[in-house]
């Protein structure tokens, strides 16, 4: 089980298939991105069946004082090792009841359903609004929706707060469509994947593999030739940064901050040297240094786009 923690000025998170982690060095990941300066959490209960949650009761209330927002996901589990997505007015309703128990916290700041599911949307939505309406939730939020799932839900009148969608500067598809849509109907966006799954860390060296586990070694973007051609991206991208002593995730991040629409950014982490590298994340790119990245990425994804 994986915490990912906190990106981009505001925040911290959960995940999971990322292969084993140590829970200990996963509160050490929490109490160093709270102490850089992030003030939010992001988890949910597929990850590690509910510890990622425990875990960050646990840091919480190790902390005391202020307390981070606390954001977490309903609607998605594992069940016999299966992944089963539900939006039935009784899974959120049980779902919110769970994360207030496991989170230790009287209201979730934002409730999110995970994983769009074969109920109709209105329900979903409908039991949302009374979580919001019964003081359990603060907000609520829908995570990997498409444009007409999201469009959907916004026709049934109920609140929408919250968008999390996977967007990186190798993955920009959600720029197209989605925010531009979020942001004319005023409902934020949270950038999940940010860094392409640890690719835009900058610390992979040619011959990266993953352990057993790691869901990352069965994709054919972490494996041989497409692998090897974003890699040689990432070595561009090092080269701007450097030129004005930043590391790539700062350029990474510093670029989607200036997509219009874009609320925060969603970053992992998985010890407390990656926790407190978040603290550093956070700053728009300059006009210039954006043009740059964008002339390397838009290489990088053709090149892709003519291998298998």
């Amino acid at each position: 089980m994986v915490i990912s923690v906190v990106g981009v000025g505001t925040f911290a998170a959960g995940g999971w298939m990322w292969g084993g982690q140590d829970a200990n060095d996963s509160k050490a990941a929490l109490h160093a991105a709270l102490d850089s300066g992030v003030t939010w959490i992001d988890t949910a209960p597929i990850y590690g069946d509910g510890m990622a949650d425990r875990l960050v009761r646990e840091v919480v209330r190790e902390r005391g004082g202020a307390k981070p927002l606390i954001f977490t996901k309903f609607g998605h589990h594992l069940k016999d090792g299966v992944r089963v997505s539900s939006g039935s007015r009784a899974q959120v309703i049980a779902d919110c009841d769970r994360g207030l128990r496991d989170l230790g916290v009287e209201r979730i700041d934002l409730f999110q359903h995970h994983w769009p599911a074969s109920e109709p949307v209105a329900e979903t939505a409908q039991a949302c609004a009374e979580l919001i309406g019964a003081g359990k939730i603060r907000a609520v939020g829908v995570s990997t929706y498409s444009l007409g799932q999201i469009q959907a839900w916004h026709a049934t009148g109920a609140p929408l707060h919250c968008l999390q969608t996977p967007y990186s500067i190798v993955k920009p598809q959600a720029a197209t469509a989605l925010i531009p849509w979020c942001l004319e109907h005023g409902v934020g966006v949270l950038a999940y994947s940010p860094l392409q799954r640890g690719l835009l860390f900058g610390t992979w060296a040619a011959d990266k593999t993953f352990p057993s586990g790691d869901h990352r070694g069965e994709r054919s973007d972490f494996t041989g030739p497409r692998l090897a051609r974003s890699l040689a991206a990432v070595e561009e991208l090092r080269a701007i940064a450097l030129e004005d002593e930043m590391t790539v995730p700062q350029l990474a991040i510093g670029a989607l901050l200036c997509t219009e629409g874009l609320t925060a950014c969603i970053v992992g982490a998985r010890s407390s040297a990656q926790g407190q590298a978040l603290g550093e994340l956070g700053t728009p790119l300059r006009e210039a240094q954006r043009s740059r990245v964008d002339e390397i990425t838009g290489r990088l994804l053709s090149d892709l786009a003519a291998l298998p």
